[in-house]
């Protein structure tokens, strides 16, 4: 065994172990035993070369490995250290920051082969032993082993089937897994920022602010955060899924907690989104004035975050989106729904109809049975996204029987909606009396609708309330 792979599996065991240690929620760590001399030999024969030496000594260690991880829900990869702490308001340094990254790195030894599917204007499908398959990355792009580069030490590219072209990530194989190591199996959409001439540069501003940001968060503990900033600071890496990341909150002002954000949506703008979540999170009804601005049109805030009428429809969607959760979160309820339920009115379709995902999108946050009231007379087909709003919106008895008992769209709404909540367990308390009404309404619309899928629907609800009624 050579220099190259002595301690590669050691250190992949290591960088799981770390991840799981620090936080990461999802984290995958599975690898094989090493192919034998004659699974080796098996190989070489089908594809009739001797493999490049980095190549045979690798499978022989490990025929498989898979390195799968993925950053907590809405966390930000950005360089803190450029975000002013303690009073300070000195905004002028844009920081860096990273997007669309997750992590996969391995290799597979059933996966070797060659690699032929070259898009249309590509004159490499000429040779067809060029290029050997080591994995296949999540969007199913190759990493591939060039062998025209070298019979012995062959370069590593990715073939972008979107783009149609071969990204060099490193000159040889142990050069790509060290890279990958030291990078804890980090995968970009995007290398362009960070390549040379000789494939990915580790030097490169972005994975030196990827190597310190991850040093930080595997290394920050929520004990540590003992002041405002530095919670602030481990939220953006860690999330706020966990309860007592919520409650540290608690013992700060609501107000000042929204300031403290609100530096970063400054400094940041370009993660708004992530931001508004944080914001609407932990600040609570101290964000209430600036989530009013957003309503406001001549406002210099809303003017800076809404997307100017010239931009793509995706942008303005999200900041509407963005703007009723905020709502939801940050104002009174009454004030914030009538808000929502306004511009609802104000933007519905030519024939003047809601259309469901839309209104699912701005009113599921509220988590309110006020909405299924408002509703009632302005569902239509599909029925999707208004049994989602329904299910999430927190119905009473009341609600589900009195649907359940109207017109036939309003029956398959709330009995889509019954299946949903008992799916995601969010079904309210039933009274003894509920269980009956609902079970005997069930059984009604049985009788009476005509498609299968209606039906099946119906009779899955029953057995799965029956279920729950004997628990």
């Amino acid at each position: 065994m050579t220099v190259h792979f002595a301690y590669t599996l050691e250190k992949l065991g290591e960088i799981a172990d770390r991840l799981r240690q620090g936080g990461m929620p999802d984290v995958a760590y599975q690898c094989t035993k090493g192919i034998s001399e004659e699974e080796l030999t098996e190989l070489e024969e089908r594809l009739q070369i001797t493999l490049p030496a980095s190549l045979s000594e690798l499978l022989k260690r490990c025929g498989s490995l898979h390195l799968l991880w993925c950053l907590p829900q809405h966390c930000v990869v950005v360089d803190e250290s450029e975000y002013s702490y303690e009073g300070s308001h000195d905004l002028e340094q844009e920081p860096t920051n990273l997007d669309d990254i997750t992590g996969e790195f391995g290799w597979n030894y059933e996966d070797i082969g060659y690699f032929t599917s070259y898009g249309e204007d590509t004159d490499s499908a000429a040779d067809e032993q060029r290029y050997l398959i080591l994995n296949y990355n999540g969007a199913g792009d190759p990493i591939l082993l060039d062998r025209a580069t070298s019979a012995t030490e062959p370069a590593v590219f990715c073939y972008e089937h979107e783009l149609d072209q071969f990204t060099l990530l490193a000159e040889s194989l142990p050069t790509y897994i060290e890279t990958m190591l030291t990078l804890h199996g980090l995968w970009l959409w995007d290398w362009s920022n960070v390549l040379d001439e000789h494939g990915i540069q580790l030097n490169s501003p972005s994975l030196q602010l990827w190597q310190r940001w991850l040093d930080m968060f595997c290394t920050m503990k929520l004990e540590d955060a003992r002041s405002l900033d530095t919670l602030i600071h481990y939220t953006t890496m860690h999330g706020v899924d966990h309860p007592a990341v919520l409650q540290a909150f608690q013992a700060y002002d609501p107000k000042d907690i929204f300031l403290a954000w609100e530096q970063r949506i400054q400094c940041n703008p370009a993660q708004f989104a992530t931001w508004a979540f944080f914001v609407g999170e932990t600040a609570g009804i101290g964000a209430a004035d600036w989530v009013r601005s957003l309503w406001e049109p001549d406002t210099d805030t809303a003017q800076a975050w809404r997307p100017p009428a010239s931009n793509n429809t995706h942008a303005r969607a999200a900041f509407i989106s963005t703007r009723a959760y905020l709502s939801a979160r940050c104002l009174p309820e009454q004030e914030g729904l009538t808000k929502v339920y306004n511009d609802l009115i104000q933007h519905r379709a030519k024939d003047g109809k809601l259309e469901g995902y839309t209104v699912n999108g701005q009113l599921q946050h509220f988590h309110s049975p006020q909405v299924i009231d408002w509703m009632r007379d302005k569902v239509n087909h599909p029925v999707d996204g208004w049994a989602v709003l329904f299910a999430y919106s927190r119905p009473t008895d009341e609600q589900v029987i009195e649907w359940l008992s109207g017109s036939e769209l309003h029956q398959k709404i709330a009995t889509e909606a019954l299946d949903i909540m008992i799916q995601r367990d969010l079904l309210p308390t039933l009274e003894a009396d509920a269980w009956v009404s609902i079970s005997n309404l069930l059984h009604a619309s049985l009788q009476l609708v005509m498609l299968k899928k209606d039906k099946r629907r119906i009779e899955a609800v029953l057995e799965q309330l029956s279920h729950l009624e004997l628990r």
